[in-house]
């Protein structure tokens, strides 16, 4: 029989990956302003460094990945793509990075709260200066030069929304989905720290 502990990280596990499922899904399949306020908000980054990170072994790479490839070919069906192209070629081999990442900050003892939130935030902005630059480079759209590359990561194309809100939306899911990925499998040792930390303050 499991511990009851074990049996909520699991469920805490299943809610967050369904909150992650959900903000890619759900723009493409409703066009309510909720929906559309949530266009672009994906915390790719975070489930694959998080995954790396905190989730037990046997079953990272499988919810992580398997999460991330389901809700990448119902796009790609939703949106009459090839189930494998360009874009999602360079969505997996980002993810994959990140989840090794992830994984050689399991082994950091010491502030590991402070190094996912770092390693998030580094890993949101490369993300949007590389999505942007393959955009730039697909897209016929986009002046080849390096005014249109400044444009694909600034403003984008017109009648578009600014490409810096889609790295605004990107930062804040990110940082968001790692806080409460963290908090909710936050490892013991590191909760007695803290419980000890503030005993002896007061």
């Amino acid at each position: 029989m499991k511990p009851l502990n074990m049996d909520r990280k699991y469920l805490y596990i299943t809610i967050l990956l369904i909150c992650f499922v959900s903000a890619r899904l759900l723009p493409a399949f409703s066009e309510s302003s909720v929906a559309e306020a949530m266009a672009n908000i994906s915390p790719l980054a975070a489930l694959a460094l998080c995954g790396g990170m905190l989730l037990p072994l046997r079953v990272a790479a499988v919810l992580t990945f398997g999460t991330f490839l389901i809700s990448d070919i119902v796009l790609n069906l939703k949106y009459g793509f090839p189930l494998l192209n360009g874009y999602s070629i360079f969505l997996l081999f980002v993810f994959a990075s990140l989840y090794v990442l992830g994984f050689a900050l399991r082994k950091k003892n010491q502030n590991r709260f402070i190094a996912l939130l770092v390693t998030t935030l580094f890993s949101s902005i490369v993300f949007y200066i590389l999505a942007n630059t393959v955009s730039f480079i697909y897209d016929p759209g986009y002046v080849k030069n390096i005014k249109g590359w400044l444009m694909a990561n600034s403003t984008g194309l017109p009648g578009y929304p600014p490409a810096w809100l889609f790295g605004i939306k990107t930062i804040f899911s990110n940082v968001l989905f790692a806080t409460a990925f963290y908090f909710a499998l936050m490892p013991k040792g590191e909760t007695i720290k803290l419980t000890t930390y503030q005993s002896q303050k007061i």
